[in-house]
């Protein structure tokens, strides 16, 4: 059995004579004595040691011969001597072990930086790694310090205010009939979203997030002071998308790249396509007015930082590009029907049937009547395909084009509300410190008592480059279950009807049934 010390360097350079306070754990292979402070904490009342001068120390040798004195040391358990001479060096250490003094065991004294520890990153001070010794250290002394009273307790003590309270049930059936109508925004998804970060993180963590996000959002709000409200260039930009559509379709008109199309139902898609662009124009003609109207609460949502416009931008380019949402459903139940028939009738051809209840292709024997109509079937399926699929690439992409603008913005607000802003600034500041920063130096050792002396710190450590996702506090979003763009891509390649339109919201994209032959 091993005797390992941790005593701060403050008590070291004091060169105070005191009683110290912390915890002695009584571990299967060693006894750890941690020294926290010089005076008692509220979790550790009891003293575990003493520092004491080498007189007091000889005094202590020859009081053991006394018997009276010798019973009274008796009853103290697990108790530590430190004998420091008056220039600061440490020349005896006893342990008392059980109510024993065993001078044979080894004893492994490490010194350790308080300020160094009381500045170690939160990810490391919040790892799962329960059997880092030094770990172990930075926790309880994380435990000793005094927490500021945090946001979340100060929004509840405001909360349960008797004036706020009344607000609060005077203002709910409203706040209820609102979410109801905003719960499929982003800035619905957002909002719910702050506040589980809010909650998640620590009061510094939050303080910081908050501040460089309202930065940013203050930053944008001065840009559109100071060039206009973008919203009046609004028309400008969404003539050229539809000018650029309809001149997309009109070359699928023709023979592009080449490429026989069906005559007839090339123009018959180009027919309800291009009229429904130019109901899409005069939706956004009609609709213009409002829009310009609404980059005015985007703006001033700065106020309450980048994340907030960045969700309400979401919903207004939903709200303009929904027609092209409708587009993309048109073309994906045509896609998946002509897939899914020239998939059916090739397994006729081939004499086979797929077996839905054993959910397997199986042998089967067509009737030659059937095998003429499925082939028949076939063929004009086949020289259908090139002229909707063309159609479908191209209202795909458009859909494509839309959910990866929404989902940079997601992303942009999530990494605002993720960022380890806090360790960022502690970094700035010199104080940011992991356990791969820790510095080790051998002072010296006491052989006659089996001592060892180590002097152990952490120091300012590399923010950048390194795995920032495990920092805490973290947030990371609950119950949202969010399609990648490479998922959405895989979606659009099956031709899946894709019923969510943010990023936010991921509904099971719902298929078409598949034929039973």
């Amino acid at each position: 059995m091993n005797i390992k010390i941790y005593l701060s360097s403050k008590l070291i350079e004091s060169c105070t004579f005191c009683e110290l306070y912390g915890l002695v754990e009584d571990l299967r292979d060693e006894i750890r004595f941690t020294v926290l402070d010089d005076r008692p904490l509220p979790a550790y009342q009891e003293p575990i040691g003493k520092i004491c001068s080498v007189s007091d120390y000889a005094q202590y040798r020859v009081a053991q011969n006394d018997r009276s004195l010798r019973e009274q040391m008796a009853r103290e358990d697990n108790f530590l001597r430190l004998v420091i001479s008056n220039s600061g060096r440490i020349k005896h250490v006893m342990a008392k072990v059980k109510g024993v003094t065993i001078e044979s065991l080894n004893k492994l004294l490490i010194i350790y930086d308080d300020r160094g520890f009381d500045n170690l990153a939160e990810n490391d001070l919040h790892a799962t790694d329960c059997d880092n010794d030094l770990l172990h250290l930075a926790r309880l002394i994380k435990a000793t310090k005094v927490e500021p009273f945090g946001i979340g307790e100060k929004l509840s003590a405001a909360a349960n205010q008797p004036t706020v309270r009344w607000m609060t049930n005077m203002l709910r059936p409203a706040g209820k009939a609102l979410g109801m109508g905003l719960r499929r925004t982003a800035l619905y998804y957002h909002f719910n979203e702050w506040s589980e970060c809010v909650q998640q993180k620590g009061a510094n963590a939050v303080k910081w997030t908050l501040l460089v996000d309202i930065c940013l959002g203050v930053a944008v709000l001065s840009l559109i002071l100071c060039f206009g409200n973008p919203g009046t260039r609004f028309m400008e930009f969404a003539e050229i998308v539809v000018d650029n559509l309809l001149r997309l379709l009109q070359t699928l008109r023709g023979n592009p790249i080449g490429l026989k199309l069906n005559g007839s139902l090339n123009e018959f898609f180009f027919s309800c396509f291009s009229y429904q662009v130019d109901l899409w124009w005069m939706f956004l003609i009609i609709l213009s007015p409002a829009i310009q109207f609404l980059f005015v609460p985007l703006s001033m949502l700065g106020l309450l930082g980048l994340s907030f416009q960045a969700a309400m931008l979401s919903d207004l380019i939903v709200l303009i590009s929904l027609h092209a949402h409708c587009f993309y459903i048109y073309v994906a139940v045509l896609y998946r029907i002509e897939v899914g028939g020239i998939g059916s009738l090739y397994r006729t051809v081939l004499g086979k049937k797929r077996n839905v209840l054993r959910d397997r292709v199986e042998a089967h024997d067509y009737m030659n009547r059937q095998l003429f109509l499925a082939t028949l079937s076939f063929t004009v399926l086949l020289f259908l395909l090139p002229t909707i699929l063309f159609y479908y690439i191209v209202f795909a992409t458009f859909r494509f084009a839309i959910y990866c603008v929404s989902y940079g913005l997601m992303t942009l607000r999530r990494t605002i509300l993720s960022f380890p802003f806090d360790a960022m600034v502690r970094w700035l500041r010199g104080t940011y410190t992991n356990l791969d920063s820790l510095e080790l130096y051998n002072i010296g050792a006491i052989a006659k008592e089996n001592v060892t002396i180590t002097y152990v710190a952490p120091r300012a450590a590399t923010f950048w480059f390194r795995d920032t996702s495990s920092d805490y506090p973290r947030w990371t979003p609950k119950h949202r279950a969010t399609i990648t763009i490479s998922q959405f891509f895989m979606s659009l390649i099956c031709g899946e009807l894709i019923a969510f339109i943010q990023p936010d919201e991921w509904i099971e994209p719902v298929a078409v049934g598949s034929s039973t032959n």
